[in-house]
C-alpha cells in the first residue's frame, strides 16, 4: 500500500511494473482459467459451512466419506523413524532443543531423503523451488550436488533478505549455477527462463508447504509452461515433491484437480465445502493454540465459538472433525496426483507421508518419479 499524496513519487521508483516486463512474465498463464467456460468467475463468493443446515452439512460428510473410502488410497508411509538425509545430521543436532527450527529442518531433511531414495537427485537436473523464502531447500540440495552440473531455479513472489545462496557463495568456492526470480507463480511460463531454456537435462519441481491454490499454479507452470519456442520440453519433467499446505486457500478456477473431482459428481460449490471442511483437520492444534507457534506452519484461524457449540450439538468431536478435515486435504492431494498421472509421463504419481504429525500436521507430499 502507498500513500495517495505519495503515490506519484512512488511510481517514479517502484520496481513492480519492471517485473511485468520480463519475458518469463505471462499474466496469469497458470491460473487455469482458460480451461474454464467463459474463463472462469474469480468474483463469486466461496460458500462457507454456517451459510447451509445441519443436515446438508451431513449430507457433504457422509459424501465426502464414501468418495474417500472409493477413491483416494492410503498415502504411503515412511520407515520409522522417518530417515533423514545425512548432509543435515550435524546441522540437526546442533539444534536439538529449538523445536521450531529443528521440525522445520526435520521436514527437510525427510524431503531430500526421499527425494534421494526415489531418485530425483540426479546430476545434470534443473531444480525448481518454487515458494523460495530464502532459499534453504536449495542451499541443503545444493550442497548435496555440488559437482553433478545441476542448476537450481528459487521462484518467491516477495523479496528475501538474507537469503541462503549467499551463504552458500561465502561457504564454498564451487558454487553451481543458481538464479531468484521473484515472480507470482501464477505468471511463471519456464519455457522463457533462460536458465531453464539452457538446461539440456530433466526439470524437478521441489516445494516445501506451498500455501493452497499456489501449489496448483506450481504444478500447472511445470507440466504446462515448460516447452519454449525452440524444442519440446514435454519428456523433460524427472519429478515432483511438493509438501502441500492451506487446503482452505484452494480456489476451483485455478484447482488442477478438477476435472478428477468433476467425475466424482462434485461441482464449484462442492468444492467449496470441501475446502472449508479441510480446515479442520487441525482442530486439536488451534485449541490447543499451539499450532503455529510449535510448527511454524499455515493453519486457519481460530473457530468462533458459535460454530464450535453447532458441531458440540451435532455430536461432531474434535476427534471426528479432524478425520474429515484429514479426508477432505488428502482427497484433493489426490486430485493432483491424478493430473500429474494425466498430464506427464511419469511413471508413478502418488501421496506420502513425509514425516509424522507430531513434526508437522501438514505432513502430506505429493510425490511423482
Amino acid at each position: 500500500t502507498c500513500s495517495a499524496a505519495l503515490l506519484s513519487q512512488h511510481l517514479k521508483k517502484c520496481n513492480a511494473k519492471r517485473r511485468e516486463n520480463h519475458e518469463f512474465f505471462v499474466r496469469n498463464i497458470n491460473s487455469g482459467a482458460a480451461s474454464l467456460p467463459g474463463g472462469g468467475d474469480a468474483c463469486m463468493t466461496k460458500p462457507t459451512l454456517k451459510d447451509i443446515g445441519d443436515e446438508k452439512l451431513w449430507e457433504v460428510i457422509h459424501k465426502i466419506d464414501r468418495i474417500f473410502d472409493e477413491q483416494v488410497p492410503c498415502p504411503e508411509q515412511q520407515q520409522q523413524p522417518v530417515h533423514m538425509h545425512g548432509a543435515l545430521a550435524t546441522e540437526l543436532r546442533a539444534l536439538s532443543g529449538c523445536v521450531v527450527a529443528e521440525k522445520h529442518l526435520t521436514q527437510k531433511a525427510a524431503l531430500l531423503a526421499l527425494a534421494e531414495h526415489h531418485g530425483l537427485l540426479a546430476g545434470e537436473s534443473c531444480f525448481i523451488e518454487f515458494g523460495a523464502g530464502r532459499g534453504r531447500l536449495s542451499y541443503w540440495l545444493a550442497k548435496i550436488l555440488a559437482r553433478e552440473g545441476c542448476r537450481f531455479l528459487l521462484v518467491d513472489r516477495a523479496a528475501s533478505r538474507h537469503k541462503f545462496e549467499n551463504k552458500l557463495k561465502r561457504e564454498q568456492a564451487d558454487v553451481p549455477e543458481m538464479q531468484r526470480l521473484q515472480v507470482d507463480i501464477q505468471h511463471l511460463c519456464l519455457g522463457k527462463v533462460d536458465l531453464v531454456r539452457a538446461h539440456q537435462g530433466k526439470l524437478v519441481g521441489l516445494c516445501k508447504h506451498l500455501c493452497g491454490e499456489a501449489t496448483d499454479f506450481a504444478l500447472r507452470c511445470l507440466v504446462e509452461t515448460a516447452a519454449d519456442a525452440s524444442s519440446s520440453r514435454a519428456q523433460a519433467l524427472r519429478g515432483v515433491l511438493m509438501a502441500t499446505c492451506c487446503h482452505h486457500r484452494c480456489r476451483w478456477d485455478s484447482f488442477v484437480g478438477r476435472p478428477f473431482l468433476e467425475s466424482l459428481g462434485l461441482d464449484r460449490t462442492d468444492f467449496g465445502l470441501l475446502t472449508c471442511l479441510a480446515g479442520w483437520a487441525t482442530c486439536t492444534a488451534r485449541e490447543a493454540g499451539a499450532a503455529a507457534v510449535v510448527n511454524g506452519d499455515h493453519c486457519p484461524s481460530q473457530e468462533p465459538s458459535a460454530a464450535v457449540n453447532r458441531y458440540v450439538r451435532m455430536g461432531l468431536s474434535v476427534g471426528r472433525r479432524e478425520e474429515v478435515g484429514r479426508r477432505c486435504k488428502l482427497l484433493l492431494d489426490e486430485a493432483r496426483v491424478r493430473y500429474l498421472r494425466c498430464a506427464t509421463t511419469l511413471g508413478t504419481a502418488r501421496l506420502v507421508h513425509f514425516v509424522t504429525r507430531d513434526v508437522t500436521p501438514e505432513n502430506v507430499a505429493i510425490l511423482a518419479t
